[in-house]
């Protein structure tokens, strides 16, 4: 029996090579949402069960239940405090262990070590005295293996950036109470609406809360000791390839670009004519690298699946006349786990992306042309 989760299709953005068949097919584009059809109304109800602690979870009754969550596929129930929490989808176990509770399954990470745990995760289910999770097993599809959630009993299921459908969600509900996203497949919402939701899902509101306003804080931070960046507007995008004849944007909803307006860095003027060339519900948009000087931006980020495409990338003719790269106001991420935790922010990869993102932004702006992580050109 398996379950059908494939996740974004593929974009003019990077996707991250498969770590075997137990990776994710969803990129760190983070690129196309999947058109998925069909939203029932189903509502589940808490197994409760499993006075095991297990990997780190706590076992302390909290009076904040039962509660409810609405989402893309119905309502979910939850009746006690979840103790054994499987997370299929990125971020999400990152906000769970931030909550205290070590899941027990979870998506190997890409940009993680070579067991699949980012650092920020590994580090915190350490702090917690906890056992690392099992990883997800996914097959050359991107099917996940319904039998190894059920071997893992769960009393909660995390699915809120992912694409379960309908019917997938039905059958996960028949194992534990399941929340997956909450409008639309491969949208989990803002930093902030995940750990909330999270949050709910726990019984842990307060502490959520507490973790928003403290990630906010650091953000708010960041961007009172770098005026510059007010005074600065960005566009994000990706690596050129071999061939490439369109430079790929991401537009002012995706968590990376987020991100970069919570620092306080302004989103290019220019998203109307990114947005117009926008296909569906995808994230992102394609300029012609001939029409690249009508996009204004002082600075561009971007996201390299592989150094070798920095260098292609810099030495394309059409490229190298757009006003930020021949000024050399530029950040290119070529590090794994530095793009996984800025692609896919959250309350634990916001703090550890901080003291490597925010200096290669500032030599961006002050046109130094960073091409990695602590590297200038």
């Amino acid at each position: 029996m398996s379950l059908s989760t494939a996740g974004p299709q593929a974009a003019p953005s990077p996707a991250p090579r498969r770590r075997g068949a137990r990776a994710r097919l969803a990129g760190l584009a983070f690129a196309a949402a999947l058109v998925l059809s069909g939203c029932g109304g189903g509502t589940s109800d808490s197994g409760g069960a499993g006075a095991d602690a297990g990997k780190g979870g706590t076992a302390a009754a909290s009076t904040n239940f039962p509660v409810t969550i609405d989402h893309a596929h119905g309502t979910t129930r939850i009746t006690a405090k979840p103790q054994r929490v499987v997370a299929v989808s990125w971020m999400s176990l990152d906000v769970v262990a931030a909550l205290g509770t070590v899941p027990v399954g979870v998506d190997e990470q890409w940009g993680g070590d070579k067991e699949g745990y980012t650092p920020w995760f590994r580090d915190r289910v350490e702090k917690l005295g906890g056992t690392l999770p099992e990883t997800l097993d996914y097959g050359d599809a991107g099917e996940i293996d319904f039998e190894q959630i059920l071997s893992l009993e769960p009393d909660l299921i995390l699915g809120l950036y992912s694409g379960i459908s309908d019917v997938d969600y039905k059958r996960l509900s028949e194992i534990a109470p399941t929340v997956p996203y909450l409008k639309k497949p491969w949208d989990g919402g803002t930093w902030q609406d995940m750990t909330r939701t999270i949050g709910k899902a726990l019984g842990e509101n307060e502490k959520a809360t507490s973790l928003v306003t403290d990630v906010e804080g650091r953000l708010a931070d960041v961007a009172k000791e770098n005026p510059e960046f007010k005074e600065s507007t960005f566009a994000y995008g990706v690596a050129l390839t071999p061939g490439s004849t369109e430079l790929g944007l991401y537009m002012d909803y995706d968590p990376r670009v987020r991100l970069l307006t919570e620092m306080g860095f302004r989103n290019t003027p220019s998203m109307e004519k990114i947005a117009a060339t926008v296909k569906g519900s995808n994230w992102y948009g394609g300029v012609s690298l001939e029409k690249l000087d009508t996009i204004e931006a002082d600075v561009f980020v971007a996201w390299a699946n592989a150094p070798g495409e920095i260098g292609h990338t810099l030495k394309d003719p059409l490229f190298t006349r757009w006003e930020p790269i021949e000024d050399k106001r530029y950040a290119f991420v070529r590090d794994p786990s530095l793009g996984m935790a800025t692609s896919g922010p959250s309350v634990l990869s916001i703090p550890w992306a901080l003291e490597r993102y925010v200096p290669m932004l500032a030599d961006a702006v002050a046109g130094k042309g960073v091409t990695g992580a602590g590297k200038t050109s």
